[in-house]
């Protein structure tokens, strides 16, 4: 399969665009390299990889890119509340209406399948007494989901004879990618840990999924295998029912995990978001399910942390 990942530089895709390699796929990666080329460079002397330096809002760049591809995965975005909010026409610009540029180039080049990453946070605040389906009602409250979530209508609206598009709602990344962020909630915990040995929860009692960019990765590759009958005009949550959990429940993991560890709780009676997701769906009809759990992402990150494989993993380019 010629499989084109826009977005491939960053964390999800720099170890999807791998996983894609290891199974045969040729791989193209079309990325503006805000973080640079080194995150890919382990791939580049595979003769089924090329990289391509370009934005995703350039119609005429994707008219040259895309046609010749039997895979489109769309991962690029201004990712995050925070990063969003900096430059909201931006992300508006990136998110949706680019989003809609790449779908059109894809359709009308003869793409089979496409595969649209989107985010758990669509839900917004959530009973957390129930586990919310990809049924439930959508809340965006940022402009990081809203940009998503009108994403997604365009997507799922695009289903035509030969034209397969699925939609994946990811949960919270964790984990060690060549393309590493400290920003998310599982890094900044263990990192805290580590640095300052002491990691302070605001609003403890908010839940969250979690899910390891390996198994992200994993998920990306079993819709681009599986039955067009079983993911066309799809939703899927991306993760595992049992890594649902309070922020206080991450923080004692990671208390245990790296002793010494002192624990601050800031309180917070609301959060906008907090929500708690179903993660069956995908498994009944993907066979999928997450190989890493919480605690073998803190693991790994603390090893790694202390071996000191980030002279500064402070740094500005490990976050959004």
């Amino acid at each position: 399969m010629r499989t084109l990942v826009i977005g491939g530089a960053g964390y999800i895709g720099s170890a999807l665009c791998r996983h894609l390699l290891e199974r045969g796929h040729d791989v193209t990666v079309l990325d503006l390299l805000l973080f640079g080329r080194e995150p890919l460079a382990a791939l580049g002397g595979s003769e089924q990889f090329r990289l391509v330096q370009g934005d995703l809002r350039d119609e005429s760049l994707l008219m040259r890119i895309v046609p010749g591809h039997d895979a489109l995965v769309l991962l690029a975005a201004i990712v995050g509340e925070p990063a969003c909010n900096r430059n909201p026409d931006l992300a508006v610009d990136t998110n949706l209406h680019g989003a809609i540029k790449v779908l059109n180039a894809a359709r009308s080049s003869g793409v089979s399948r496409f595969v649209f990453s989107s985010t758990c946070s669509n839900y917004g605040a959530a009973d957390p007494g129930q586990l919310v389906t990809e049924e439930a009602p959508l809340q965006p409250i940022s402009t990081y989901s809203e940009t998503k979530v009108a994403a997604e209508r365009a997507v799922l609206k695009s289903v035509a004879e030969g034209f397969v598009p699925t939609v994946l709602r990811f949960s919270t990344a964790f984990g060690i990618a060549p393309r590493m962020r400290f920003d998310l909630m599982v890094s900044d915990f263990t990192l805290a840990a580590v640095r300052d040995r002491k990691i302070v929860v605001f609003g403890e009692q908010f839940w969250r999924p979690f899910v390891h960019v390996e198994d992200i990765s994993r998920a990306v590759c079993g819709v681009l295998d599986a039955d067009p009958a079983m993911v066309s005009g799809n939703v899927f949550n991306v993760g595992g029912n049992e890594a649902n959990v309070r922020k206080i429940d991450l923080a004692e993991c990671v208390q245990r995990l790296v002793p010494g560890t002192q624990l601050e709780y800031v309180k917070r009676d609301t959060d906008p978001r907090s929500y708690r997701v179903d993660f069956s769906k995908i498994r009944r009809q993907l066979g999928f399910q997450p190989e890493w759990t919480i605690d073998d992402g803190i693991r790994e990150l603390h090893q790694a942390l202390i071996a000191g494989v980030w002279p500064d993993p402070s740094a500005r380019q490990y976050c959004n």
